[in-house]
């Protein structure tokens, strides 16, 4: 058993002696809370050190200074053992030669970002304010002080305290809640009539005031079409600055005080806000009045100017930092697609109170024309009474692929005499379609009506065979986070669709068809759309002319995508989702793709492995990406599969060598739902899967059932497996072991339970990678300055395993030196690296993507093989 430790206090000037038998079984990261006695004041820590078994060093941050480095350094060099420990997070960790490493290289990074990278942002910022200064001086205004707005943010943040709300959930499905609603809504330089935007906050609205006993909008301009929809609505006066970004950074004071008063006169039920850039009012009156808040979140506006600007904002600490006051005070945030999730648990708030809940469509509003309503709306715009007409509307923007829908709408003509297209909307893209009819003679065949208001698009839609949403990611620093509102008024208006195969898009209009080499053909059954790949002209070509010459595919895809609107996108059920989520009553966040069951949990004794089994169990790896795939069906698990080897991670089933193991006894350690598993076994391998989420067993025992495939499954923690010593010729772990306390003890179990000459093929992710020292050290630990409260391990077990419960499942990293010393028993060792999406990268870096993964990939695959007996 171990002896008495001395721990030393973050400062290195007062120590105590510590006795804790557990500090004898730490091999890397574990959840242990010390207790610490009475610390007293020393000079000299390491003269101390001789007489005691090792030194635990406390932390307050994610990084070490130079003198604790050093500290450690010289405990390590007189043969005692080391730990580092943050009482805050109850955590503790060995530190070895290796390790002291990659703390030094985390502190050469906080040194890089503090002495260079953020002084010369802050330079680039102040150098970007000498216009507004000077406009400053010349109207004799008052600068905008930057520095005591983030104080009040950081004020209402620091004591955010969400207040609960309980709708009342009737026994019809029917959710009300006791009392009067706000919507609020401050983007007062956003004047809009139509779009995406504009719709979803009118019918969200309406569908809120018919739970309500009333809701009123706050807006900062008249919602024409709320008046017609008859909800409610007052103009908040505006603020006094009118323009550009200080205006936005000084609206708070001004709407929080309106805010204020009408919240104190009317004494709302809750507060509905669609969260606008730079503004926390509504965080803020919440707070103080102790007010049910609950935020709408459609993305980073950062990010988007980022990736279609090519320009920063100057605020953009300002901005994020009023996003993030919301989100702590909020009761719940409602986010429109999985994406955006992501990016809000990544920034630190709980997943639990996170509902991807996508846009909707009004299903009576966006309805199929009768053929009198078609017909006449056909000879008011123009067009031949046996027109095919292809359809599009929207803003115009950058990700809406018009560069793609220009390209295509030539060939399309030429290729069809009876193609003729209808253009809804205008935007900075616009001329590029307009220029293109106008180079072909198209003139008579596309109209395009410009911007026209919502009521007025929807009748326009009725006018269409097929619509067209040929999306394009173009994001600089994100995943395509939309959920495009065109996409579920196409479904309701019940024409067929062509769009792409882009995140949300492709799993809401999924099962669907694909283009191939000879165009689709065959009788659609559930199919609602044809999917293409995003930025593929050829494939959006061939779609559309395939629908063109198919009344009848047209007619069934139509009448399928309708159906699915109607059925599960409707804004009555987008709200209703909403209120059953708020009040934690059993609902589908959607989609769900796997049912809650019973689940059976080890007893480990160990609290990072308790919260690996609240992770998995309830958030079965890679579900999400299940599209609409009914759950417990083969297509459920085949869209998985999909997914993992075809956008995800392409490289896996060669690296992997899912074909080379015929006839082998093949042991998978947390087989997940069972898809690499399947592919081994597909090839010939007998396969064994040892798991320790129970619920993760089930499905992938559901999943060979469902193949027809034959496997043996074990609940077990592979720290102990269950199996005799040379059991196995293949022992495979993809993305596991890293989550387990005591790793070096599944890597000596690998060992034990390999035949002679047998072969261990393990994934574990990347200290030295892009997506570490990027996203995870660059912007959630230095930009956001979680570092300075957290450590690394705290960081990623906060963020980075998708999760919709508050699990926070162990998360380590790994060098390739430590990986060779941790598989040391084994006689032949090869280490490669992949895993990276192209979106991950800068614009001009994706065509080198590929090589870029083989140095700076997230995953690290060690290849060992046993020595021979």
């Amino acid at each position: 058993m171990i002896g008495p430790c001395l721990f030393v206090a973050p400062s290195l000037r007062a120590v105590a002696t510590v006795t804790d038998p557990r500090l004898e079984e730490t091999s890397e990261r574990h959840r242990i809370q010390l207790s610490i006695p009475t610390t007293s004041p020393v000079t000299d820590p390491l003269a101390l050190v001789d007489g005691v078994e090792g030194a635990v060093l406390g932390a307050t941050r994610g990084f070490l200074d130079r003198a604790q480095m050093r500290f450690l350094e010289r405990v390590l060099a007189r043969g005692k053992r080391a730990w580092v420990y943050w009482r805050a997070e109850e955590a503790i960790e060995t530190v070895d030669a290796e390790r002291l490493r990659s703390f030094r290289r985390l502190w050469a990074s906080v040194v890089v970002y503090e002495r260079l990278i953020a002084p010369t942002a802050r330079g680039r910022r102040r150098l970007a304010r000498v216009r507004p200064a000077l406009r400053w001086i010349y109207r004799g205004e008052f600068p905008i002080r930057r520095y005591d707005i983030l104080a009040d943010i950081a004020r209402v943040t620091e004591r955010a305290h969400p207040v609960p709300i309980s709708p009342t959930v009737h026994p019809d499905g029917r959710v009300s809640v006791a009392g009067r609603g706000l919507y609020v809504r401050t983007d007062f330089w956003n004047r809009v009539t139509s779009g995406g935007s504009y719709g979803h906050t009118c019918y969200v609205a309406k569908e809120l005031a018919a739970t309500a006993v009333s809701l009123t909008c706050l807006l900062p301009h008249r919602y024409e079409l709320l008046d017609a929809l008859g909800v409610d609505q007052v103009v908040l006066d505006p603020p006094t600055r009118h323009e550009g970004e200080d205006s936005i950074v000084a609206a708070t004071e001004h709407y929080a005080r309106l805010l204020s008063n009408i919240c104190r006169v009317v004494r709302p039920a809750f507060i509905y806000e669609r969260l606008c850039l730079g503004n926390y009012a509504g965080a803020r009156v919440a707070r103080e009045l102790a007010i049910p808040y609950i935020v709408e979140y459609n993305g980073s506006e950062i990010s988007m100017q980022r990736s279609f600007d090519g320009t920063g904002m100057i605020y953009e600490d300002v901005y994020r930092a009023a996003e993030m006051a919301a989100f702590r005070q909020a009761t719940a945030i409602s986010v429109v697609s999985a994406p955006i999730a992501d990016e809000v648990a990544s920034r630190g708030v709980d997943r639990c109170k996170i509902l991807v809940n996508p846009n909707g469509a009004d299903v009576d509003a966006y309805a199929p024309p009768s053929q009198v309503e078609r017909r006449s709306l056909r000879e008011e715009l123009g067009f031949r009474a046996d027109d095919c007409i292809v359809g599009f509307t929207g803003t115009f923007g950058g990700w809406h692929g018009v560069d793609v829908l220009a390209a295509a709408i030539p060939r399309i003509c030429a290729a069809r005499p009876n193609a003729s297209f209808l253009l809804i909307g205008e935007g900075n893209l616009t001329h590029l379609v307009d220029d293109v009819a106008a180079a072909h003679r198209l003139g008579d065949r596309v109209r395009n009506t410009g911007r026209v208001d919502q009521r007025e698009g929807a009748r326009l839609l009725k006018a269409c065979d097929v619509f067209v949403s040929p999306h394009s990611s173009h994001m600089v620093d994100s995943r395509f986070f939309g959920s495009p509102t065109k996409i579920f008024e196409y479904m309701a208006t019940g024409g067929a669709i062509v769009a792409s195969n882009l995140e949300q898009i492709g799993e809401v209009l999924s099962p669907a068809l694909r283009v191939s080499p000879s165009t689709p053909t065959g009788t659609a059954t559930t199919e609602r759309s044809i999917l293409c790949t995003p930025g593929s002209v050829d494939e959006l070509v061939d779609a559309v002319c395939c629908l063109i010459d198919r009344p009848d595919l047209r007619a069934t895809l139509g009448h399928n995508a309708r159906r699915a609107a109607v059925e599960e996108y409707s804004w009555s059920q987008h709200v209703r989702r909403l209120w059953q989520f708020v009040g934690r009553q059993p609902c589908r966040p959607h989609p769900e793709p796997v049912e809650q069951r019973e689940r059976k949990r080890l007893e480990t004794g160990d609290a990072y492995k308790d919260q690996a089994q609240k992770q998995w169990d309830n958030n079965p790896v890679g579900s999400q990406h299940a599209g609409e795939a009914p759950p417990h069906t083969l297509q459920w698990f085949l869209n998985v599969e999909a997914h993992r080897y075809g956008e995800y991670a392409p490289w896996m089933p060669e690296v992997m060598e899912f074909s080379r193991h015929r006839g082998a006894e093949l042991l998978e350690i947390g087989g997940g739902l069972g898809t690499d598993l399947a592919q081994f076994a597909r090839h010939g391998a007998r396969v064994t899967d040892v798991d320790l989420s129970s619920g993760h067993l089930a499905l992938a025992q559901e999943n060979f059932r469902l193949r027809g495939l034959d496997g043996r499954f074990a609940h077990h923690d592979a720290e102990r497996l269950p199996f005799g010593d040379n059991t196995f010729d293949v022992v495979y772990a993809d993305g596991v072991i890293h989550h387990t306390p005591d790793t070096m003890a599944v890597v000596r179990d690998i060992h034990r339970v390999l035949k002679p000459g047998g072969r261990a093929i393990v994934m574990v992710y990347a200290e030295n990678s892009w997506h570490y020292w990027r996203q995870l050290v660059g912007t959630l630990g230095l930009v956001e300055k979680q570092l300075f409260d957290w450590s690394m391990g705290e960081i990623m077990s906060r963020s980075v395993e998708r999760s919709a419960n508050d699990a926070r499942p162990l998360v380590k990293v790994y060098t390739k030196a430590r990986l060779r010393h941790m598989f040391r028993s084994f006689a032949r060792i090869e280490i490669v690296q992949r895993q990276m999406v192209p979106t991950e990268l800068p614009r001009s870096l994706r065509p080198f993507h590929r090589w870029i993964e083989r140095v700076a990939g997230w995953n690290l695959i060690v290849k060992a093989d046993k020595a021979c007996a």
